[in-house]
């Protein structure tokens, strides 16, 4: 009792341990502007670069080159020893390869009559005779909605915690220039609305403002969010059971008597195909 009461704390211990890793949030950053591109995530002490990533240090070029050279050198003396060989072989191939198409088409009529032989009992075959075409619908879209509530849970669960947007609007002339701020603001300012409205941001500024003297357009903008990995887990879970439940089990217990159903015919052909026989 003693020995189960310690192995059961300790598996009690390690569930407390990973519950409370999952809640620890996890972190993006994202950052973009003309001169350079960020995005990196954070869980913990972790800090992983997404983009562009590490770069790898280049060493040992010279040497590469000369193992390249060699390489070459030791490549055309092997081209010059297999043009000699290649002469004596070919006429053994010749000989060969009419043997192998003689062979090849006995193989592929004996594949072909096994072929019309076998029976075709495919799994989305027994699913369409169980179902129908309005069953395999109705199954489709179930996925579909399982699918759509993964995901829209999955965005319900990303806060926003910073959102700072800057674009500088030029053109050639003072003119064109006006009217490019003006089709900028009128793509972003609601774009910003429906981003707030639809996910939890608690900070957020967006400036946009036009610049005559400017050679061309430029745009900044810095983003951070987080979100919880208990909350992914128990979203997955739930796809999970939906697959399982509403999709899987419907069409296993559907499927069953068909499958009941060509095993006694099967056993009938067996027998008949013995009877032939003898």
């Amino acid at each position: 009792m003693i020995v189960l009461k310690i192995i059961g704390g300790i598996i009690l211990s390690i569930l407390a341990l990973i519950i409370l890793i999952l809640c620890v949030k996890v972190r993006i950053f994202a950052e973009y502007s003309d001169v350079d591109t960020n995005v990196r995530l954070q869980w913990l002490f972790i800090k992983i670069p997404l983009y562009p990533g590490k770069k790898k240090e280049k060493t040992g070029n010279s040497e590469d080159t000369s193992k390249n050279a060699k390489k070459t050198e030791a490549s055309a003396e092997n081209a010059e020893s297999t043009e000699t060989t290649t002469a004596d072989s070919s006429s053994d191939e010749a000989s060969s390869k009419e043997v192998n198409e003689t062979s090849a088409e006995n193989t592929e009529d004996s594949t072909v009559k096994k072929a019309s032989t076998k029976p075709d009992n495919s799994l989305l075959k027994l699913i369409y005779s169980a179902h129908g075409i309005d069953g395999l619908l109705l199954i489709v879209r179930r996925l579909f909605n399982a699918l759509g509530s993964f995901f829209g849970g999955l965005s319900r669960s990303i806060v926003i915690d910073e959102l700072y947007i800057d674009v500088m609007c030029n053109k050639n002339d003072a003119a064109s220039t006006a009217i490019y701020y003006g089709e900028v603001c009128s793509a972003l300012f609601p774009m910003l609305g429906a981003l707030v409205t639809k996910y939890k941001v608690r900070k957020y500024d967006i400036n946009v403002y036009p610049d005559y003297l400017a050679k061309h357009s430029s745009a900044n903008f810095a983003v951070s969010l987080h979100l919880y990995p208990i909350y992914v887990v128990g979203i997955s879970i739930l796809l999970v059971m939906r697959l399982l439940f509403k999709v899987l089990f419907r069409l296993v217990v559907k499927c069953i008597p068909l499958i009941k159903n060509k095993q006694p015919t099967a056993e009938k052909s067996a027998v008949s195909k013995k009877a032939n026989i003898k």
